[in-house]
């Protein structure tokens, strides 16, 4: 009975031995004042004003994660980015929950390389008065060490087939891209709300023009309502064919603008990026002539 109680003891000794010794995985990181030098290029076109920024521990030479404060109005928040290889991929805003007791509505992903990677990491704490942050990083949901880049399974990428999706034209009528499985299609998923996407336009009417004699069609892909787009088209041009997503097929494009898509004859996607800009026709001219149309 005594060996029984001993051995009892023992057990629970080590166990709660392993208890305290377990490793914490946040970290704390002080905020600085002021904008952050990497940001320089996107300060003339931000919304709001960066009061504070600072880069969080990881293990990975080539990834930096910034985080920092922000002020908009009378607003305050605060702002994420991730950079590889000292190069911006991916910049947002991020907005965190009040009741502190629910941590986990503060997790945050960043998805970069077009959607087919992830960064994940949890804040615990933002203190505005020592000016810093507890944080630790996650893969999947447990929390880790070290920055893990998770890889994400798109529908979208290059080198895939691109999926059957529901379209109908302005009219209502409904469109099967079989239709033009002849030519290589040049998609653009866009909003009217979306300020990259209407920055675009003018270069995308431009390929438009430029591909008019060749096996190209040029179709862009929305979920906003026709009467929205009608209202748009009315003070501006857009010489793609205008199509509209059904619920059913709309999440295969995400809930990210814009989107530029070119399938090739054998439905296949050589050309993929997110977001967009004055310039961007220029890369998709660049992919449309290295297929020698």
């Amino acid at each position: 009975m005594f060996k029984k109680i001993f051995t009892l003891i023992f057990t629970l000794s080590i166990l709660n031995g392993c208890q305290k010794e377990q490793k914490n995985l946040y970290k704390i990181t002080k905020l600085q004042d002021g904008f952050p030098e990497i940001l320089t290029p996107f300060k003339k076109d931000l919304p709001f004003k960066i009061l504070t920024h600072s880069i969080l521990k990881s293990t990975n030479d080539s990834i930096d994660i910034y985080f920092g404060g922000l002020k908009q109005g009378n607003r305050s928040g605060h702002w994420i980015a991730i950079a590889v290889n000292d190069h911006i991929k991916e910049f947002s805003s991020v907005s965190f929950n009040e009741n502190p007791e629910n941590e986990k509505e503060n997790d945050i992903d960043i998805k970069f390389n077009n959607s087919t990677n992830r960064v994940s990491l949890r804040i615990k704490e933002v203190d505005t008065i020592a000016n810093k942050i507890t944080y630790s990083w996650m893969n999947q949901s447990n929390l880790t060490d070290s920055l893990t880049v998770q890889k994400i399974d798109r529908p979208l990428i290059n080198g895939k087939t691109f999926p059957e999706i529901e379209l109908t034209n302005m009219d209502g009528e409904k469109l099967n891209l079989d239709k033009f499985k002849e030519q290589t299609i040049v998609i653009n998923w866009w909003a009217v709300w979306c300020a990259p996407c209407r920055e675009e336009i003018p270069g995308l009417n431009k390929l438009v023009d430029k591909y008019s004699d060749k096996n190209v069609k040029f179709i862009s892909i929305t979920n906003d309502d026709v009467d929205k787009v009608s209202e748009f088209l009315e003070n501006h041009e857009f010489k793609y064919d205008i199509t509209f997503v059904s619920d059913n097929s709309e999440n295969i494009f995400g809930n990210s603008y814009p989107k530029n898509i070119v399938i090739n004859k054998d439905n296949t996607i050589t050309f993929y990026e997110e977001g967009g800009d004055a310039l961007k026709w220029q890369k998709i001219d660049k992919h449309l002539t290295e297929l020698k149309l």
